[in-house]
């Protein structure tokens, strides 16, 4: 029975994390459309935030 009960709480720690991930990886591509109507340009940094959570994020999804 405890056995289970800690694969319950990995499982869902790791959903929570991933949704997490999936959360983050939407708000900076928000950015980055915002960034790109107003100004016409995007700020470096959260373009490499983006590449960088949107490729951990398939690698979870993936692996899963």
């Amino acid at each position: 029975m405890r056995r289970r009960k800690q694969l319950l709480k990995d499982y869902l720690r790791r959903k929570r994390h991933i949704l997490y991930v999936e959360k983050r990886v939407v708000e900076l591509r928000g950015d980055i459309c915002q960034q790109a109507v107003l100004y016409g340009i995007v700020d470096i940094h959260i373009r490499e935030l983006y590449l960088k959570y949107n490729e951990y994020l398939v690698k979870l999804t993936n692996k899963a």
